[in-house]
């Protein structure tokens, strides 16, 4: 976690660092006062499981998994397996988010933003589900370029 502070440190983002009790679900993170929108991360892979993907979207927004299937030329997206999730972000599945991908050392997720979320202030688990960093989506993107992360935006 320190070397996500660090990068943000370096990179001169600012951000506001918030401490709660631990939040499982996003009806459990709703109960913890954080300004700004609140986000939920999934990974998805493809049929078969040799592609990847973050999607990040609204907590509240219900992924069209279809339309993403065709953005994204893919027959099936299901979700990751809790074992590749733990394997390859070091995280469980309560505490994914973009910061995870510091731990992706195959650069092998594909991450992607809902449109809406481009200009907006946002907050994301640093690794862990009793703290969040609040960040202009701009400042997010300058992190993900940091650690070599391409990103994109659809509208999902």
């Amino acid at each position: 976690m320190q070397r996500i502070y660090k990068i943000l440190e370096e990179l001169n983002i600012n951000y506001q660092d918030f401490s709660h009790n631990p939040t499982f679900t996003c009806a459990e993170a709703r109960n913890v006062f954080i300004p700004w929108k609140r986000v939920k991360s999934l990974i998805l892979t493809n049929k078969k499981k040799e592609k990847f993907f973050m999607i990040v979207l609204e907590d509240e927004k219900k992924l069209d998994v279809k339309n993403l299937q065709k953005l994204l030329w893919e027959a099936k997206l299901s979700f990751a397996s809790e074992e590749y999730i733990l394997q390859e972000i070091w995280v469980k599945i309560w505490h994914i988010s973009p910061f995870a991908l510091i731990n992706n050392e195959k650069k092998d997720l594909k991450i992607i933003f809902d449109l809406e979320l481009k200009w907006v202030d946002l907050g994301f688990h640093p690794l862990r589900n009793d703290k969040t960093i609040v960040l202009n989506m701009d400042d997010m993107e300058k992190f993900l370029e940091k650690i070599n992360f391409e990103y994109l935006y659809f509208g999902l």
